[in-house]
């Protein structure tokens, strides 16, 4: 029993150390700092490349972290497979996470054309209850991911990105979004170069002397 109870805390050992390289930290905060392209509307009306903006900068922040991962961190840790337990804890969290970006997504599709079309230009209690409500799915979203992913440092990145959006769809500025972003990216530029530092790129060379 004590050694089934050892593998499983190995495993989750071995996962969180997925986690040392910061690309995580970097990729989400990089996704606060895009949603500020769509959360945000000009007083001259919501555009619809406010949309695209986001999608490129998605596009953006998931490139460098994609390639962060597979020339930075497989090179140095290797690709570890992991047991059924895993994959079916994965499975379950995609199934909640579908749930949740469902919303989210219905959520942001009233709340632009309400933007578009001047239906949010109303009282300040429906635009208190939209904030909260966009800012609460957030939270929800990535505490979901977090707890199921065994990232101990989502829980803080969370309510930042809830914070994050609330301030945005509340205060309709940018500004907030961007230090909140760049607040959750330092970290975890920290964390890569001290993942660099400790794991440093063995040549085949050097590992055959």
């Amino acid at each position: 029993m004590n050694s089934i109870l050892n593998l499983k805390e190995i495993e989750k050992r071995a996962f969180r150390s997925t986690y040392q390289d910061g690309l995580w930290d970097i990729y989400y905060g990089l996704v606060v700092i895009s949603m500020a392209f769509f959360i945000y509307h000009p007083k001259t009306g919501y555009s619809w490349i406010n949309i695209a903006m986001m999608v490129g900068s998605l596009l953006i922040a998931y490139s460098l972290f994609y390639l962060g991962k597979k020339f930075i961190t497989i090179p140095r840790l290797g690709q570890v497979v992991f047991g059924e337990t895993r994959k079916q804890k994965k499975r379950l969290m995609i199934l909640f996470i579908s749930i949740v970006v469902s919303f989210q997504v219905l959520l942001l599709l009233a709340t632009a054309f309400g933007w578009k079309f001047g239906f949010s230009d109303g009282r300040l209690n429906e635009h208190l209850l939209v904030s909260l409500i966009a800012s609460l799915i957030v939270y929800a979203g990535m505490t979901i991911i977090t707890y199921f992913s065994d990232f101990l440092r989502g829980f803080y990145i969370s309510f930042l990105m809830a914070l994050a959006v609330f301030l945005m769809v509340y205060f309709n500025q940018i500004i907030f979004a961007v230090a909140i972003g760049l607040i959750i990216v330092i970290p975890g530029i920290v964390l890569l170069v001290r993942f660099l530092y400790r794991y440093p790129l063995i040549k085949i060379e050097d590992h055959n002397e």
